[in-house]
């Protein structure tokens, strides 16, 4: 039965949804609120915190910072547990940050004035983004990393002056994470200053191993399109204008790995969520198994293979999934292919060997081929790692025909 459940929910990914969510009575929890005081910005700030479910307590994951926590948590929680689930990328912590003062800490540098070249009293206190760049890179970012398993790998993801926020890092501080995701960024701010900025970074920088998802959304007038907004410039036009010349200074840069997507049928408000979906598919489209589970051809080196160019993806060693290589060990038992179905199992415990679950199928492979002494020394091990039921059942039924 514990071998079927894991198989199961494996090969019928749809079950998994919701798998970080923790029920409790009535209630159900998908992340911690975390409080860290912070002596640069001079005041304690929340964040919302998202940890995936897993019973492999050594299990490290990559990090995703997302700016206007309280906004998007939910729906980037749920693709991210809902694609991770199903192969398409790698489990991932969550780390929602919490607003105060958009207006201020958002901004790179200081203006008074909206898009609209209005005196704006949102923005009295603009200019203080660099500040909290730093707040992130020097207390969140050690908070975050000394209380959960992270990988060394970080998304910085935000929206409209978040996304802001975003493209300001990446041209100046292109270092802190290793992908960015601007969403329709507030590219106007302070004259264009961040385009501006960007042209020079772009043709000096050298930004390999850099990835970025740029999403524009549809503010033009109706009427308007995408080929005559260029030249155009009538003011409720130029958000999208503004858009595609950032596209066109993007294709100037060196190595960056990017992509820029024009959301037609969205505007400003409903683009975060289909542009949060496509940015997490660009960025790891290299994840998922290019096979079927099924296929026959699917070997041990395959795998292997596969997994040594996600970790050149990630950029830190990534280990073949257990799951994955687990179902692969009882699809290759069940059409009879012992000594494939050995490879896959020896495989995950090479590089998981105090997994009960894994000793425990290596086990059933030893009872397949009929050979009882070895499949209780794996029963036997399997047990001392982890007590379980079905283990401990099948273990008696062997001694008991001894």
């Amino acid at each position: 039965m514990r071998v079927f459940l894991s198989v199961l929910l494996l090969l019928l990914p749809a079950l998994c949804f919701g798998q970080a969510a923790k029920q409790n009575d009535n209630q159900i929890t998908i992340g911690t609120k975390e409080t860290l005081h912070s002596t640069i910005l001079k005041e304690d700030r929340e964040i919302w915190v998202y940890v995936p479910k897993s019973s492999d307590v050594h299990t490290r994951y990559p990090v995703m910072y997302l700016l206007d926590g309280k906004d998007f948590f939910h729906s980037v929680t749920g693709m991210v547990d809902e694609m991770s689930s199903v192969g398409k990328m790698p489990k991932m912590i969550v780390v929602g940050i919490l607003s105060k003062d958009r207006g201020s800490e958002l901004t790179p540098t200081p203006s008074k004035f909206s898009r609209d070249g209005m005196v704006d009293p949102d923005f009295k206190n603009s200019g203080r983004g660099e500040k909290f760049i730093s707040f992130i890179q020097k207390e969140l970012m050690p908070f975050v990393e000394s209380r959960y398993r992270t990988a060394p790998y970080r998304m910085f993801v935000g929206h409209s002056l978040g996304g802001l926020t975003v493209l300001h890092a990446l041209v100046n501080h292109p270092a802190l994470f290793n992908s960015y995701v601007a969403i329709d960024p507030s590219v106007w701010w302070n004259g264009h200053l961040i385009t501006k900025q960007a042209q020079k970074a772009f043709s000096q920088k050298e930004y390999a191993n850099k990835n970025l998802y740029y999403a524009a959304s549809n503010t033009m007038e109706k009427g308007m399109d995408t080929v005559r907004v260029i030249k155009d410039t009538v003011y409720a036009n130029g958000n999208v204008r503004n858009h595609f010349q950032f596209r066109d200074i993007l294709r100037k840069s060196k190595n960056l790995v990017w992509t820029w997507k024009y959301y037609p049928e969205d505007n400003h408000s409903s683009v975060p969520l289909p542009a949060g979906y496509d940015a997490l598919r660009f960025l790891f489209k290299k994840y998922e198994l290019d096979k079927n589970l099924n296929d026959p051809t699917i070997t041990v080196e395959y795998i292997k293979d596969h997994y040594k160019a996600v970790s050149a993806m990630m950029q830190y060693p990534v280990l073949p999934s257990a799951g994955t290589v687990n179902a692969l060990g009882y699809i290759s038992l069940g059409n009879k292919r012992y000594d494939k179905a050995y490879q896959f199992f020896k495989l995950n415990l090479d590089n998981y060997p105090a997994d009960g679950n894994l000793h425990d199928s290596m086990g059933d492979y030893y009872v397949a081929i009929g050979d009882k002494k070895k499949a209780m020394e794996a029963f036997r091990k399997a047990l001392s790692l982890e007590e379980v039921a079905e283990t401990r059942r099948k273990l008696k039924q062997l001694e008991a025909g001894q």
